[in-house]
């Protein structure tokens, strides 16, 4: 049909912002030392840049380091990515990666073991072929790659605080933490909201993740796995969550998780968000040009897996679509 707009200038579909991005992120949980981070790595190829993002509450204090370059030549099978100041290195496929930052405030060099075995949430879609696939949210059915991985790690090495460039305190890690690493095509400026979790238990972890799309709002994708070991490393099959009353920073007080892996074994989990460790903020992506940004929470909370009685600690990372008029 030929109509009276049809000579015009058309809207912008969303589609059109979406971008494929490669991104790893490792987390530290060292409660002893009360010291919480998040630290980001995300290329965009199709924009020519790669940003580094290093975010850590220590004893309450933030210490932010960000930075942006352009996308490095030889990036493809690098055994590591860095930007001067922040570097990843891969060490041992699935058993170790080390990472350093060094500037102004602090100099940290930390390696992250394997705790568990790393978990492809291909694997999760497999065993749940009757569930809303990951990729058909995320990768918005492109038929693009799309693969998305992650792993519950130990962390040992040292941080040093520094002041006017001399060693202040010195504190040695060894503690929990956590790792993910994916490459899709996407657009985290068109997600609505989103849940992600690393998960610590003195006998189990948890990944457990949702996320809802602004192209389809009505279809969110619930995916997840555990490991024990008992049963070893499986997929969830029927996961719920819950956020209940108001915490800190527009976060929910508590969040619940009833889970059920594929063998029926069910598990009952909860993270008291209201009494979380320390939070710190993250920005997966430098804002594109929809008139939104996207807000992301990084919650370090105390855990409790009601069946066993376990406490642990672990992430609750919770992300929501913003207009950029209220940042």
């Amino acid at each position: 049909m030929v109509t009276t707009n049809d000579d015009m200038p058309h809207p912008v579909p969303p589609s059109a912002y979406l971008r494929y991005k490669e991104n790893w992120l490792f987390l530290i949980f060292d409660k002893e030392n009360d010291i919480f981070g998040a630290i980001h790595v995300g290329s965009e190829p199709i924009f020519e840049r790669i940003s580094f993002a290093c975010n850590l509450s220590i004893q309450g204090k933030l210490f932010k380091h960000g930075r942006q370059i352009p996308f490095p030549d030889d990036f493809a099978f690098s055994s590591e990515v860095g930007d001067g100041y922040l570097t990843v290195r891969f060490i041992k496929a699935h058993e170790q990666i080390d990472l350093s930052l060094q500037n102004d405030d602090l100099v940290l060099e930390v390696s992250f073991f394997k705790r568990g075995p790393l978990f492809n949430f291909d694997d999760y879609d497999s065993a749940n072929p009757d569930k809303v696939l990951l990729k058909e949210v995320m990768g918005i059915a492109t038929n693009q790659q799309h693969v998305h991985q992650q792993q519950g790690m130990q962390v040992r090495g040292k941080l040093s605080l520094n002041t006017n460039g001399a060693a202040t305190r010195d504190f040695d890690i060894d503690a929990l933490g956590y790792r993910d690493h994916s490459r899709s095509i996407r657009s985290d400026n068109l997600v609505l909201r989103h849940i992600w979790t690393g998960l610590h238990f003195p006998k189990h972890i948890f990944g457990v993740m949702t996320v809802t799309s602004s192209l389809r709002p009505n279809l969110p994708t619930l995916c997840g796995y555990v490991f024990d070991e008992r049963q070893g490393l499986r997929a969830l099959g029927d996961i719920e969550f819950e956020g209940k009353g108001e915490g800190p920073d527009n976060q929910p007080a508590n969040v619940e998780f009833r889970l059920t892996d594929i063998y029926g074994e069910t598990f009952s989990l909860s993270a008291d968000l209201q009494n979380r460790f320390a939070s710190v903020p993250l920005q997966s992506e430098k804002p594109g040009p929809t008139p939104f940004v996207y807000g992301i929470v990084e919650n370090f909370a105390p855990l409790k897996l009601h069946d066993t009685g376990e406490e642990g600690i672990g992430l609750v990372e919770i992300g929501k679509r913003v207009p950029k008029d209220q940042i």
